[in-house]
């Protein structure tokens, strides 16, 4: 019999990370519409419950969102494009935030010259996971495939085939697809996006931006804190 709670965990883990695939991509209507009418912070609270995320982190993920709701979503579209365009999407190699994993680690890491997409190592090992896996975005040959919402997307694939491993009684597949997060985990995603959350508050701090984007990071790195919080408690087990 398969065992309901690490099923409910992985599920719940599954929806998070394609929650935040949808948070980070380019804004949309639809995006905003769930953040105003509360369906968003509604599906946010019942998927972090599902990944065991405690209460603080429960009233965390709560507060940030509520400042969403009640608003217009006709006015709220136009101020996150402008914010996310600031942000992320600068012309030229001066972008303050990258949401692309192997220029922003290269700017971390103060190394010289301009960062480059698509045949940089890390996109180049990103792809290699989920090749591997058996998946690769739709729009790999367009975009690079290391970016924040495609980084989220192959996770919630990863655990979705956990979930239905469990389902399936199936040991040796969870193991596996187990294994499967924990390196992409460890070797891309808590390398890296933890470090894009803070990035994303400090240049909202330095541009005088709203409140939006910091609510929307601060709402990651609860997410982020479940997936690490599960890894790290497959590695000891």
């Amino acid at each position: 019999m398969a065992d309901q709670g690490a099923l409910r965990q992985a599920i719940g883990l599954a929806d998070c990370c394609e929650l935040m695939a949808a948070t980070w991509r380019f804004p949309d209507g639809q995006l905003c519409a769930a953040l105003c009418d509360g369906s968003y912070a509604a599906d946010a609270r019942s998927c972090l419950e599902d990944a065991g995320a405690g209460a603080d982190a429960l009233q965390r993920a709560a507060r940030v969102l509520a400042q969403f709701e009640g608003r217009a979503a006709a006015d709220l579209l136009p101020l996150l494009k402008r914010e996310y365009s600031l942000l992320y999407m600068a012309p030229g190699p001066d972008v303050p935030v990258w949401s692309y994993e192997a220029p922003f680690r290269f700017v971390a890491e103060g190394r010289e010259g301009v960062p480059t997409l698509f045949r940089a190592p890390v996109t180049l090992d990103v792809e290699r996971h989920m090749r591997e896996a058996g998946v690769l975005p739709k729009d790999a040959r367009r975009e690079p495939s290391d970016s924040v919402w495609n980084e989220f997307s192959f996770l919630a694939y990863a655990y979705g085939n956990v979930a239905s491993a469990i389902e399936g009684g199936q040991a040796e597949d969870t193991q596996r697809w187990r294994g499967v997060v924990a390196a992409f985990c460890g070797q891309h995603a808590l390398r890296w996006l933890p470090d894009f959350a803070a990035r994303t508050d400090a240049e909202i701090a330095r541009k005088e931006l709203g409140c939006e984007y910091a609510a929307l990071a601060e709402l990651t790195r609860v997410v982020l804190d479940a997936l690490a919080a599960d890894v790290q408690k497959g590695a000891g087990s």
